[in-house]
């Protein structure tokens, strides 16, 4: 594209208009211009894009760039620059990263002020440049201000004037960490709008914990209710980071209104009616900066952060920011380790915010000591990350007691990551870290192994699949399949729970067995049988369930296994359901595989457990609230309609003569179902009246195999069940992984197994019972 630069006197004429320079003396307008450099750029040309380092400023001779910020795959539109406009702002401290992109609307003629040129005329000129600089900084925190209101669920739709309007009627603040913002029952006076940092929003009443109400961050508002009601402040508003807030005073918001009636009325009066229909639900931020503290000093943090780095990056922009990262990037040593109080504080909070804003996900590794940076990372932090050495003593020491001292005072989310030798078999001793700390979750990741690390960066970035099987008895081996094609379709699962059949597979799948060994040791552990006894409480004693159940898991607890598991029981004493998250692997799947009047209940704490086919069948809700955020499938092997077409019994049935119509062939056939599967389809019942209600809202994907024709006690038919699970999610995940958002196949290679050629073992024996 040729196009003429313009001549000297208009470049200088040009700069003089421009809202940076305007002022200045002609000789210092001069000098500028000898340092601008003339380009032509073509329309649809990405000039700059969100995430570059910046290298320089930009003017516009002629055309229209339009400025814009890329936030959960969504374009937010920031700003229009024309004429005599500038762009590209950077910061004079510190390696500048483009929080924006810029594009050319049309066809454009700009001049670009090199970062270099800038900084040396900024050296020989200082106080002829505090005019540039001062409004430099101004245009930073402009440009800061409106990705918030862009953000913001509150002004969404306001044109570009309008939001130039607002901008300048706001008072920019800087809040420090643990300082609250809005009072419970203060006049509401103002409103305030969340430009960085995070909040937590709490309501004080007659218990003696706070109501926690909310945790809120960039683009995101609280007071505005009050601001039009005039009514007190219904919450108290709290700092859990060093924050920067807009304040949007009662006069300003009178004076917006006179300018903008239409537009500022639909606005506020949307707000009210937003937080009325909302007013019951909690709501929390999903995390998008991490501290990371070290708590084995042997442990290498860089490796570990290299491999988390390489895990987040599947998802989003993300940086590790140490302190030597920021002492490098302002040239100075020690430069990290400002305190709040520090003339240098706004520079980096400053350049903080810009990392902030050009990633999506930042984690930021804190020093082995408290020091000013340490506690800076937990300030920046959403979510607190802890590592340790799977191996050392779990005792918490002198710098960690400190740390979570200050944590525990807020809602930032805490996890532990315990690491281990990359060839470690099952975890053990888990529980003996969990139960001294107030942790929100834990994760085992094994040293260099990258896909322990994708997991957790899943979890950590709110993009984790939760996988739910349900009961099913023997047709609970479809399950297997579906694993099976999951696999080969490269579909990472990273959390398993279920329920009865279900919950064993999910056990052995958490353990990290593969096909074929759950394929034959659960069959194995079903066609065994079990004691009938006096059916005084139930028919079968469940001792030969114990004894095999416990021969497959041994003492291994919930907590030891390489990834998040629960399960479900029904607590038939107090009419709730149980979830399993914690305790002997053992207890939970037996209190999952009760049902009642086959197996006798488990008791616990005094209270009877039995099969959780009883309330839920299909935990979909348990696991949408353990993995808020994610993804989830659900497996269902249990159709609404079963055992039909039976023969009318009026005047009673007669075991005698039913056994009769089984063994002779020429007597009259008598279609009834058995005791075994009366009472384990009875078992189901309020389960799957349940999941059909709730199934189509909170799974992402609803799996339902074709295993109706194989009998619920048909053990010895696994491998058939299992193809059946295999064909069927197959050609399911064919067309739902070209959707959207779902988890894309990667090119993995999967040796053939024995389930890709069924077998039919025999005829179904009697009394053979195992999980349900």
């Amino acid at each position: 594209m040729r196009s003429t630069p313009p001549s000297r006197s208009q470049l200088i004429e040009l700069i003089g208009q421009n809202i940076l320079t305007a002022g200045s003396r002609q000789d210092l307008l001069a000098t500028i211009a000898d340092c601008l450099q003339f380009t032509a750029v073509a329309q649809n040309t990405l000039i700059f894009r969100q995430g570059e380092e910046a290298d320089g400023l930009y003017l516009v001779v002629q055309g229209t760039v339009q400025i814009f910020s890329e936030h959960d795959n969504n374009r937010l539109i920031m700003s229009h620059s024309s004429k005599s406009h500038l762009f590209g702002e950077f910061l004079l401290c510190g390696n500048s990263i483009r929080s924006t992109s810029a594009l050319a609307l049309t066809d454009c003629r700009l001049l670009f002020w090199p970062m270099e040129t800038f900084g040396a005329l900024l050296l020989q000129q200082p106080e002829d440049f505090t005019p540039i600089t001062t409004r430099l900084v101004r245009r930073l925190g402009w440009n800061q201000t409106m990705l918030a209101l862009r953000l913001s669920s509150l002004f969404i739709g306001l044109n570009e004037q309008i939001v130039r309007d607002l901008i300048n009627a706001l008072t920019i603040k800087s809040i420090p960490a643990n300082t609250l913002l809005l009072k419970q029952s203060d006049p509401a006076e103002y409103m305030c709008i969340v430009i960085n940092g995070q909040f937590q929003v709490c309501r004080e009443n007659e218990n003696p914990q706070p109501e926690m109400l909310a945790v809120i961050g960039r683009g995101e508002t609280v007071g505005e209710v009050g601001l039009i009601s005039g009514s007190k402040r219904a919450a108290n508003v709290f700092a859990i980071r060093d924050s920067t807030v807009a304040y949007l005073n009662r006069n300003a918001f009178e004076r917006l209104l006179k300018q903008h009636p239409l537009e500022i009325n639909q606005t506020f009066v949307r707000s009210l009616i937003n937080r009325l229909e909302k007013n019951s639900q909690v709501k929390t931020n999903t995390a998008n900066t991490f501290a990371l503290i070290n708590l084995s000093p042997h442990l290498d943090p860089f490796e570990f952060c290299r491999c988390l780095l390489k895990g987040l990056q599947n998802h989003s922009l993300a940086r590790v920011l140490t302190s030597t990262i920021v002492d490098q990037a302002f040239m100075r040593p020690d430069a990290a380790q400002c305190d709040f109080n520090n003339l240098d504080n706004a520079s980096l909070v400053q350049w903080l915010s810009e990392q902030e804003l050009a990633h999506e996900h930042i984690v930021y590794l804190a020093d082995a000591r408290l020091n000013p940076w340490t506690r800076r990372c937990l300030r920046q932090a959403d979510h607190v990350v802890f590592l340790a050495d799977a191996e050392d003593r779990p005792d918490i020491a002198a710098l960690e007691a400190q740390l979570l001292a200050e944590l525990n005072a807020n809602a930032v989310k805490k996890t532990l990551v315990l690491q281990h030798p990359k060839n470690a078999q099952t975890p053990i001793g888990t529980s003996r870290w969990l139960k001294p700390r107030q942790l929100d979750s834990h994760y085992h990741v094994r040293q260099q192994l990258q896909s322990d690390f994708d997991r957790l960066a899943r979890f950590m970035t709110g993009n984790a699949l939760g996988l739910v099987l349900g009961g099913g008895a023997a047709r609970g081996f479809a399950h297997i399949g579906v694993l099976k094609a999951l696999k080969e379709r490269g579909i990472a699962v990273d959390m398993v729970g279920g329920n009865s059949m279900g919950a064993v597979l999910a056990a052995e799948f958490a353990l990290q067995w593969d096909e074929n060994r759950m394929l034959e040791k659960t069959r194995q552990l079903c066609v065994r049988g079990d004691r009938m006894t006096l059916p005084l409480v139930s028919l079968f004693s469940g001792k030969t369930m114990t004894d095999a159940l416990e021969n497959l898991f041994g003492d291994i607890y919930i907590e030891d296994l390489w990834m998040p598991f629960f399960c479900v029981s029904c607590n038939i004493s107090r009419a709730t359901l149980m979830i399993h998250r914690q305790g002997t692997l053992l207890a939970a799947l037996l209190s999952s595989n009760a049902p009642p009047g086959l197996f006798p209940p488990q008791v616990s704490n005094g209270d009877l457990l039995v099969d959780g086919a009883l309330l839920n069948n299909l935990p979909v809700d348990v696991m949408r609230e353990l993995n808020p955020g994610g993804r989830i499938i659900a497996v269902d092997v249990n159709e609404r309609e079963d055992l039909l077409d039976n023969t009318d019994n009026l005047g009673g049935v007669s075991g005698w003569q039913l056994l009769w119509s089984r063994l002779n062939p020429w007597a009259p056939r008598i279609n009834m179902p058995g005791m075994v599967q009366i009472l384990t389809r009875a078992s189901m019942i309020g389960g799957l009246a349940q999941q059909k209600k709730m199934r189509a809202g909170l799974a992402d994907l609803y799996l339902q195999p074709p295993v109706k024709h194989f009998p619920l006690t048909g053990y010895n038919r696994a491998r058939a069940i299992a193809y059946a699970g295999y064909q069927y999610t197959r050609e399911r995940l064919k067309g739902w992984q070209t959707q959207p958002g779902n988890n894309p196949a990667l090119p993995l290679r999967h040796a053939q197994t024995a389930l890709d050629s069924p077998t039919e073992d025999g005829q179904i024996p009697a009394a053979k019972h195992g999980a349900m």
